[in-house]
């Protein structure tokens, strides 16, 4: 379990590697901070709870998602602030 807060560089990076084959795939060299897991297909809305599953045991926290707009949920930059927010 990580004990040190991550950055919102650190959980994008973890999201990137979690679907680096995906984006490979897609065509995706670079990815936007605005970038919507869903809409761009690397992940349906189960996938997004998977994704949660997999941030809140990457970094040893439950996540509170109440305090994100659903939008965001899916959107990689939104979502990296917020992770690294709520390990504070």
């Amino acid at each position: 379990m990580n004990t040190i807060k991550p950055t919102p560089e650190d959980v994008r990076e973890f999201i990137m590697s979690l679907y680096a084959e995906k984006f490979k795939r897609a065509g995706l060299r670079v990815v936007p901070d605005n970038f919507d897991l869903v809409t761009g297909g690397i992940v349906d809305s189960m996938g997004v709870l998977e994704l949660v599953g997999a941030l809140e045991q990457k970094f040893g926290m439950e996540l509170d998602l109440s305090g994100l707009d659903a939008e965001h949920l899916a959107m990689v930059g939104p979502l990296a602030r917020f992770v690294s927010g709520q390990a504070a």
